[in-house]
């Protein structure tokens, strides 16, 4: 039987689509609706797609948040489950669920900009090739970028030690555009992590720790739905993320 995440896996046409798949790619394993495509390359497309969901809006903490329903009804569920014991899940900020195309790219730009300020000022890159890769749509900047960081170590994390990927989602390919992400100011929290997975929200994106996806299934089951656990260290404690199983799927 194809799951949904073998199904997008087999439609998978170039390096950088391999790449953000395996970045991003545990989404299209949720009982929600999932995007249909690894990356969106406009505006019109995220907003076709956003159009067809039912979501709904509530206010969590200082912030309101709109999520897919299904998500936000687990989510609300992980709320009330951690005031129950005295704590709390609640937003790092304003956009910490649903996010539009134009936020994807604004944040991506930000990084793209001072990192060619940064290696201009190195003399690791001519003006004209800064200027060509301005000029670029996102969608095209995203694998100039990846190309970029693979080939030259040329990278535009927020600290240019590492890839772009460390501190923004491709534009177009972020979770929060398919209403199923939601960052969590208690991230460091075992018991807000514990929560959150018995209502099917799990961390996917082993790069940003406070991102948990909606994915609506148990823990048991998500190895057989095309994943695997991976743990990272991040100071003196090891956090656990659930990213596609690229040699099984490919």
């Amino acid at each position: 039987m194809v799951n949904k995440l073998q199904s997008i896996a087999s439609l998978i046409s170039s390096p950088v689509e391999r790449r953000l798949f395996n970045e991003y790619g545990a989404i299209f394993t949720t009982r929600a609706t999932p995007p249909p495509t690894v990356i969106f390359s406009s505006a019109a497309e995220v907003e076709a797609f956003q159009s067809t969901l039912t979501t709904t809006r509530a206010r969590i903490g200082q912030y309101e948040m709109e999520l897919q329903s299904e998500a936000m009804e687990a989510l609300m569920a992980a709320v009330a489950d951690m005031n129950a014991v005295g704590g709390s899940i609640s937003p790092r900020a304003a956009d910490s669920a649903a996010r539009s195309y134009e936020d994807t790219v604004m944040l991506w730009t930000r990084n793209v900009t001072r990192g060619l300020e940064h290696w201009l000022e190195l003399q690791r890159i001519t003006p004209e090739r800064a200027e060509r890769i301005r000029a670029l749509a996102p969608v095209a900047q995203v694998e100039v970028i990846l190309e970029m960081e693979d080939a030259e170590q040329i990278y535009f994390g927020t600290f240019f030690d590492r890839s772009i990927l460390y501190s923004v989602a491709a534009p177009g390919a972020s979770q929060h555009l398919a209403l199923l992400a939601f960052d969590v100011a208690e991230y460091e929290k075992d018991e807000v992590e514990r929560t959150l997975a018995r209502r099917g929200w799990f961390r996917t994106v082993p790069n940003d720790l406070p991102h948990f996806t909606y994915l609506g299934h148990s823990e048991s089951a998500l190895e057989s739905l095309g994943l695997k656990r991976i743990t990272r260290d991040y100071g003196e404690r090891a956090y656990s993320f659930w990213v596609p199983d690229i040699d099984r799927l490919l």
